[in-house]
């Protein structure tokens, strides 16, 4: 099962400090209507971003830190990796019972093994909130390399080049996952030549594209930073013509932004009749 925790952009909607007709609307609708930062996670193992309100999106939808034991990350941008939480992990080899007096923890339940696959940036960013105690932390960060495969606990993956912000290292995953085959492509514009052809060589059951600036069509969703629904419509054309997916293939936008969409309870109808489905927080795609 994949389930998506959080289907937002940045500012999340409604936006934290928006009042425009989008957000107000969405603030009376709620429900749906409510999007908080793009995390996703696969099974209740694997989780793709960490983003500041990560503890409640999982504890709202069921799901637990306790269970996860991989981390893919996209990018280092605060709105997908929140490295804070991760010094609460902290508990020490020689720990075994709940610390007295001064809290050598601070956690007193021993945290499964963490293995955070991501750039060298979220490495950096790591190593400074544990304050470069990977052992005690109980967890391991992988820098990756793109176009190259990696085998994780339960998944197998590769990254890609985003074309959103070449100032760091940004990745989309092409996941493998129990016979399936998944594309994650959050943040990102229209594809770089090297990822369409890389692409081209998989067939897949899911495809995850975000949709930041929604209807806007004046958005040059080919310059470096994110996409508009029309290139959204233009991506899953392109991957029927290429066979790379099927008419049935599920193909759902997320990290959507309050400014140039309606909420959801309009705009799912709106993106249906291009045969794209709308994310929604808590929202789940069976594999």
């Amino acid at each position: 099962m994949f389930t998506f925790l959080g289907t937002s952009a940045g500012e999340q909607y409604p936006g934290v400090f928006c009042n425009c007709g989008n957000c107000s609307r969405a603030r009376e609708l709620g429900g749906r209507n409510i999007r908080r930062n793009s995390s996703a996670i696969l099974g209740n193992h694997t989780l793709l971003d960490f983003g500041p309100a990560i503890a409640n999106q999982l504890d709202a939808f069921g799901h637990s830190f306790l269970t996860i034991d991989t981390l893919l990350v996209t990018h280092a941008h605060e709105d997908h990796f929140f490295p804070w939480y991760l010094r609460w992990r902290l508990f020490p080899e020689d720990q075994t019972t709940n610390p007295q007096g001064y809290e050598k923890g601070p956690t007193f339940t021993k945290p499964l093994p963490l293995t955070i696959y991501g750039s060298e940036r979220v490495r950096e960013l790591t190593l400074q909130a544990i304050k470069h105690d990977e052992k005690n932390h109980h967890l391991e960060v992988v820098v990756l390399e793109p176009w190259k495969q990696y085998t994780a606990k339960h998944v197998r993956f590769v990254p890609l080049v985003a074309n959103h912000d070449f100032r760091q290292d940004c990745y989309n995953f092409v996941i493998e996952y129990q016979g399936k085959t998944m594309l994650y492509a959050v943040d990102t514009a229209w594809f770089l030549p090297e990822a369409m052809e890389f692409l081209k060589g998989y067939t897949f059951d899911l495809v995850v594209m975000e949709g930041t600036f929604g209807f806007n069509e004046q958005h040059d969703y080919k310059a470096p930073g994110h996409c508009n629904f029309l290139a959204n419509r233009k991506a899953r054309e392109w991957m029927l013509e290429e066979n790379m997916i099927q008419a049935s293939t599920p193909f759902v936008i997320t990290h959507t932004g309050p400014h140039h969409a309606p909420p959801h309870d309009e705009c799912e109808g709106l993106l249906a009749k291009w045969d794209l489905r709308l994310a929604y927080d808590g929202m789940k795609v069976k594999l």
